[in-house]
Formats: C-alpha cells, sequence, structure tokens
C-alpha cells in the first residue's frame, strides 16, 4: 500500500507564486501536499489523470457572511463550485457569538439578518445556536463539518451587545469601564483563534427598525482600543471595516481613510477596508483611493483596500418592494396600500401612468442608486421566448427603441410576465476599464464577494471564475 493518499498526475500545474505553468504531478498525504514534481514510479491510494487540465490552489474568499450557511450548508454552495478552497466569516461586525441571554440574541440575530438581507427564519429555524460564549462557539465551530476551510473574525455587533445590551447598543458610546470589558472579549475572541476585528461604520447602513448600528454610535476611542489589543496579540489580527464613508463623495473617502491610518498605527496590523469601489460620477476615484493608501503605508501603518472584480449591482422584482419601487411614488403608495392588484391598475390607468413618467424622469442622484435609466437593466426573464431579447440591456436603450419611457419598459414587463422578471440597477464599478486599474494595482487584494449575504439582491460568490475568465482570460489584465 502507499504511503501517498493522491497522486494528480500531468496536470498543467500554476502553482501560485508566479512561476510558468508546467505539466507535473502532485502528491498529497494526510491532507498535505507533499510533492509537486515528478512522482516517479511511487503511486497513490488515489491516482487521477491530470492531462489537460490545470490544477491550481483554491480562492480564498476573505470577505463573506456564510456564518449561518455552514450550518445548513456544509458544502458552502455555491462558493465551493466556484473554486473557493477557504472562506472567512465574521465580516462587517456580524458574527454569532457571544450570544447571551435571548434579548441580546435576537438583536444580535436581527441585525445580521437586516443588513446582510439573510431571511431571519433561516437563521433560527437551521442554526443550533446551543452557545452563549465565545469559548461555546469556537468549540461548535471545532466540531461542525465542512467541505471547505473556514476561519473567522470577531464581531462588533455580538460583543457590544454582551457588554451594553440589546437596548444601548445602538443608542449610546461606551464607558471606559465597557470598553475594557468589550476588550477583554475580543482578546479572548483572538486566543480562541479569530483572524482579527470587524465593525459596519457605513453612512446609509441601518440596522432593526431603523436604528444606527454599533460602529456608526460608537466613539473613536473605542474602536483605538480594539485596535490596540490587535496589536497586543499574536496572529494576523488585523481590523477589517466596511468605513463610513463607503457610498459618498472623494472628500469624505479621502478623511476617512486618514481614521483608518490613526486605527493601524495603533494596531500595528493591517486595516483592511472595503469594497473599494469606483463611481459613476468621479470616474477614476476608486484607483485613486487605493492609491492613497499605498502612498499611506509606513511601518506600522497598512491600510488594505478591499476590490470587487465585479460590476456592484442589486438584483430586484418589483413584488417585494425593492429600490425601483420606492424610488417612484406612485408604484411605492400602490404596492404599500393594496399590493400587486395595484400595481397592475397603475398600469391600466393613463393618469397614473403619466404620473408615473414625470417620477421617472425627476429621480434626484443619492448614495445607492444614480437616478439614471441606463444604469438599469433587465437580467432575467420568466418568458425568454417573449422578452428573452431584453435580457441584460439596459431600460434606456430599450425605451428608446420602443418609443416609449423606460418606466413603461419596467411596469409593463414586470407585469406581463406577473412580477418574476428580475431587473438590477448599478450602484457603483460601472466602468469595466476602471475596475480592472483597481485590481490590477498592487496594494488592492480581491476579495468582497459577500458570498451568503443579499440572497434577494446580490451576491457575487463567483468571483473566483469571473477572476479567471473575465480578467485573465478575456481581459489579459491578470498573469
Amino acid at each position: 500500500m502507499s504511503d501517498l493518499d493522491l497522486v494528480v498526475r500531468g496536470a498543467t500545474v500554476v502553482d501560485g507564486t508566479g512561476a510558468p505553468a508546467r505539466e507535473t504531478d502532485v502528491a498529497v498525504r494526510a491532507g498535505t501536499i507533499v510533492t509537486v514534481g515528478d512522482t516517479g514510479s511511487a503511486g497513490g491510494d488515489e491516482e487521477l489523470d491530470g492531462r489537460g487540465l490545470v490544477l491550481a490552489p483554491g480562492f480564498i474568499d476573505a470577505h463573506t457572511h456564510l456564518d449561518a450557511n455552514l450550518f445548513w450548508d456544509p458544502d458552502l454552495t455555491p462558493s465551493s463550485s466556484f473554486g473557493v478552497t477557504t472562506v472567512v466569516t465574521g465580516n462587517c461586525g456580524y458574527c454569532l457569538a457571544p450570544l447571551g441571554e435571548a434579548r441580546a440574541r435576537d438583536y444580535v440575530l436581527e441585525t445580521l439578518s437586516e443588513v446582510e438581507q439573510i431571511p431571519l427564519e433561516a437563521i433560527t429555524q437551521a442554526v443550533p445556536l446551543d452557545w452563549s460564549t465565545l469559548d461555546e462557539y469556537f468549540e461548535r465551530l471545532a466540531h461542525t463539518p465542512s467541505l471547505l476551510n473556514f476561519a473567522t473574525h470577531a464581531g462588533h455587533v455580538p460583543i457590544r451587545t454582551a457588554v451594553l445590551g440589546p437596548d444601548d447598543v445602538h443608542e449610546r458610546t461606551a464607558t471606559p469601564d465597557e470598553i475594557a470589558r468589550m476588550a477583554e472579549l475580543l482578546r479572548r475572541a483572538l486566543d480562541l483563534g479569530a483572524l482579527g476585528f470587524t465593525t459596519d461604520q457605513v453612512v446609509g447602513n441601518v440596522g432593526p427598525r431603523n436604528t444606527r448600528l454599533p460602529g456608526q454610535v460608537c466613539a473613536e476611542d473605542e474602536l483605538l482600543a480594539f485596535a490596540r489589543v490587535l496589536g497586543e496579540t499574536p496572529g494576523p489580527g488585523w481590523l477589517a471595516m466596511a468605513p463610513a464613508a463607503l457610498l459618498l463623495d472623494r472628500s469624505a473617502r479621502e478623511a476617512d481613510l486618514r481614521w483608518h491610518e490613526r486605527l493601524a498605527q495603533a494596531s500595528g496590523k493591517p486595516v483592511v477596508i472595503g469594497p473599494c469601489f469606483d463611481h459613476f460620477d468621479d470616474p477614476g476615484i476608486g484607483h485613486d483611493m487605493i492609491e492613497l493608501t499605498s502612498r499611506s503605508r509606513r511601518d506600522g501603518v497598512m491600510v488594505v483596500p478591499q476590490v470587487s472584480v465585479f460590476p456592484f449591482e442589486l438584483w430586484q422584482r418589483l413584488d417585494n418592494n425593492p429600490l425601483l419601487v420606492r424610488v417612484l411614488p406612485t408604484l411605492r403608495r400602490a404596492l404599500r396600500d393594496s399590493g400587486l392588484d395595484a400595481l397592475r391598475r397603475v398600469a391600466a390607468d393613463p393618469a397614473a401612468r403619466e404620473r408615473l413618467r414625470a417620477e421617472g424622469r425627476a429621480i434626484e442622484p443619492f448614495p445607492v442608486f444614480s437616478g439614471r435609466w441606463d444604469h438599469v437593466f433587465v437580467r432575467q426573464v420568466a418568458d425568454p421566448m417573449r422578452f428573452g431579447a431584453l435580457v441584460d440591456r439596459d431600460l434606456a436603450v430599450i425605451a428608446a427603441e420602443l418609443g416609449v419611457e423606460p418606466v413603461d419598459v419596467l411596469l409593463d414587463t414586470a407585469v406581463a410576465e406577473d412580477f418574476a422578471t428580475q431587473f438590477s440597477t448599478l450602484m457603483r464599478n460601472t466602468d469595466d476599464d476602471e475596475i480592472g486599474r483597481m485590481l490590477t494595482h498592487p496594494a488592492a487584494r480581491i476579495g468582497a464577494s459577500d458570498a451568503g449575504a443579499h440572497v434577494l439582491s446580490n451576491t457575487d460568490s463567483a468571483y473566483a471564475i469571473w477572476t479567471l475568465q473575465h480578467w485573465w482570460r478575456e481581459r489579459r489584465a491578470l498573469t
């Protein structure tokens, strides 16, 4: 019997070091690669013919929200289908421990559900929630099967809730004593294996029942205290955050960067911010911000921008009160008051239709929507025979061809398909060339898939495949 568990013979190996691809063998023993090279006559308990195939390291997805999925889907689909072999959870401050008493637990779960758009029923019904403390949670993780490697962070939301309680966590700053107690919880999480600490300060994000988020109400001294703990402990110890100015203008983003530099200086460890987006109103700002982080690097100060490989868009159907309904008062009122039948009546009412057209021409830009109909696309239709030609085309172009207005295309298509049509609004990263400039900057870190989150509107779980297909094979931007 061979002492090798697996031998892959004759594959084209791309090892991730930058070395040229080469045809060779790879041997594995006890879960560890022991040979990359000619294995000669040495056989394995299992042998695979790799000729004509590429063998490469899997992708590490450093920004996911698969914390709950791990318990109902140990294969962590679809990430595992798209070349990801390691996922990192507990991002943006949303983690599953500590949970504490019932009301504190409910707030932690509701906040994860609200911000990351993961159905609360899925979490409460499929996650065992048989832990309270950090120690109990990490013990549970140690015995939870998973197809992929996984690691997690310490999250601001549960740590702050455990100390301030569910009523005050989103209302006030912490006292020095409370900060010290939170710092000890962070220290314990790091001792148990957490990679670092995460929080969400994004202007525009809201918690349950339109409350503010812990990262939005905390004072600077709280996060600086956490940064110092990160600097005092071994391990990666980075502070990863969704930054306050994520969706704001250039001056706000530059000011926010100075705050991130202070945090990095306090810890001596990296501060990871992201995603770092380009903006339709200020083309090139994404690349410029990455360049600023690069120039700011010095001993003990490193801010790392996380970059998405995709345009950032929100998919939506008109039957679940999406952004495209909320920006059109006639549709918003109709859906709120009488549901889908009211939307059908609007479509059939010439006066209501005229009001709707006027509203569609008057949308003011705001952080999550430009108000431009060339940034609204048909993405998926229920009847391809009738509407397939509309897919992946923007409503401004379709409307011009039909001699109508974009809101007519929006409403008529949705009603004709009984509201099964999927539209999308482009929010950021609208220029493919600018995305390429960002992700090829040496200071950038590719990631920000948000896998597991925003299941009704946006998931970039396929970022690994898109990186290879689009940015390497099609665009040749990466090598």
